[in-house]
Protein backbone atom coordinates (compact mmCIF):
# COMPACT_ATOMS: atom_id res chain seq x y z
CA UNK A 1 0.00 0.00 0.00
CA UNK A 2 2.83 2.80 0.97
CA UNK A 3 3.89 1.99 -2.91
CA UNK A 4 0.61 2.86 -4.15
CA UNK A 5 0.23 6.14 -2.25
CA UNK A 6 3.67 7.03 -3.20
CA UNK A 7 2.67 6.19 -6.97
CA UNK A 8 -0.08 8.68 -6.20
CA UNK A 9 1.83 11.10 -5.10
CA UNK A 10 4.37 11.14 -7.58
CA UNK A 11 1.78 11.02 -10.23
CA UNK A 12 -0.26 14.09 -8.54
CA UNK A 13 3.05 16.12 -7.94
CA UNK A 14 3.75 14.99 -11.65
CA UNK A 15 0.23 16.64 -12.77
CA UNK A 16 1.00 19.80 -10.76
CA UNK A 17 4.48 20.23 -12.31
CA UNK A 18 2.96 19.84 -15.78
CA UNK A 19 0.19 22.40 -15.07
CA UNK A 20 2.61 24.95 -13.39
CA UNK A 21 4.76 24.35 -16.82
CA UNK A 22 2.07 25.44 -18.78
CA UNK A 23 1.35 28.24 -16.69
CA UNK A 24 5.14 29.52 -17.50
CA UNK A 25 5.00 28.62 -20.88
CA UNK A 26 1.76 30.74 -21.11
CA UNK A 27 3.28 33.71 -19.41
CA UNK A 28 6.84 33.39 -21.68
CA UNK A 29 5.01 32.96 -24.46
CA UNK A 30 5.22 36.77 -26.42
CA UNK A 31 2.43 37.97 -27.99
CA UNK A 32 2.68 37.63 -31.82
CA UNK A 33 2.01 41.03 -33.39
CA UNK A 34 -0.21 41.46 -36.52
CA UNK A 35 1.39 42.72 -39.59
CA UNK A 36 -0.57 46.18 -39.13
CA UNK A 37 1.54 46.26 -35.65
CA UNK A 38 4.43 45.30 -37.67
CA UNK A 39 4.30 47.92 -40.44
CA UNK A 40 3.69 50.56 -37.78
CA UNK A 41 7.08 49.52 -35.92
CA UNK A 42 8.95 49.44 -39.02
CA UNK A 43 7.23 52.88 -40.05
CA UNK A 44 8.29 54.46 -36.89
CA UNK A 45 11.65 52.82 -37.09
CA UNK A 46 12.33 54.12 -39.99
CA UNK A 47 11.07 57.88 -39.16
CA UNK A 48 13.95 58.09 -36.03
CA UNK A 49 16.42 56.47 -38.70
CA UNK A 50 15.60 59.37 -40.88
CA UNK A 51 15.95 62.21 -37.59
CA UNK A 52 19.08 60.60 -36.74
CA UNK A 53 20.45 61.00 -40.24
CA UNK A 54 18.81 64.34 -40.74
CA UNK A 55 20.58 65.44 -37.52
CA UNK A 56 24.10 63.57 -38.06
CA UNK A 57 24.04 65.36 -41.16
CA UNK A 58 22.98 69.00 -40.19
CA UNK A 59 25.46 68.72 -37.31
CA UNK A 60 28.75 67.65 -39.95
CA UNK A 61 27.22 70.54 -42.64
CA UNK A 62 27.46 72.98 -39.71
CA UNK A 63 30.81 71.47 -38.44
CA UNK A 64 31.90 71.37 -41.88
CA UNK A 65 31.34 75.36 -42.37
CA UNK A 66 32.39 76.11 -39.21
CA UNK A 67 35.81 74.93 -39.98
CA UNK A 68 35.77 76.12 -43.66
CA UNK A 69 35.22 79.37 -42.34
CA UNK A 70 38.01 79.06 -39.85
CA UNK A 71 40.62 77.71 -41.78
CA UNK A 72 39.58 80.67 -44.99
CA UNK A 73 40.21 83.02 -42.25
CA UNK A 74 43.48 81.89 -40.89
CA UNK A 75 44.36 81.24 -43.87
CA UNK A 76 44.04 85.83 -45.37
CA UNK A 77 44.45 86.77 -41.76
CA UNK A 78 47.87 84.76 -41.09
CA UNK A 79 49.22 82.92 -44.09
CA UNK A 80 51.79 81.01 -42.50
CA UNK A 81 49.76 79.93 -39.64
CA UNK A 82 47.72 77.98 -42.41
CA UNK A 83 50.46 76.12 -43.86
CA UNK A 84 51.76 75.31 -40.29
CA UNK A 85 48.86 73.91 -39.50
CA UNK A 86 48.62 72.35 -42.66
CA UNK A 87 51.83 70.63 -42.86
CA UNK A 88 51.55 69.65 -39.10
CA UNK A 89 48.09 67.64 -40.01
CA UNK A 90 49.67 66.37 -42.67
CA UNK A 91 52.91 64.98 -40.34
CA UNK A 92 50.58 64.27 -37.43
CA UNK A 93 47.58 62.27 -39.05
CA UNK A 94 49.52 59.22 -39.96
CA UNK A 95 50.35 58.82 -36.51
CA UNK A 96 47.06 59.17 -35.44
CA UNK A 97 45.82 56.32 -38.22
CA UNK A 98 48.28 53.97 -36.89
CA UNK A 99 47.21 54.24 -32.81
CA UNK A 100 43.33 54.62 -34.24
CA UNK A 101 44.36 51.16 -36.24
CA UNK A 102 46.08 49.43 -33.63
CA UNK A 103 43.38 50.05 -30.97
CA UNK A 104 41.03 48.50 -33.40
CA UNK A 105 42.88 45.32 -34.10
CA UNK A 106 43.38 44.76 -30.42
CA UNK A 107 39.29 45.60 -29.32
CA UNK A 108 38.65 43.32 -32.21
CA UNK A 109 40.88 40.46 -30.44
CA UNK A 110 39.14 40.31 -27.52
CA UNK A 111 36.09 38.15 -26.46
CA UNK A 112 33.10 40.09 -25.58
CA UNK A 113 31.84 38.90 -22.10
Amino acid sequence: MTKSRQDKKEQELLKKLHKDWQQLDEIGSPPIPTAQQMQEQLTLAKSAKRKAFHKELSMFVITALILLTAFTTAMFQAPILYFVIQVSALVVAPFIFYILQKSKAKQEGRILS
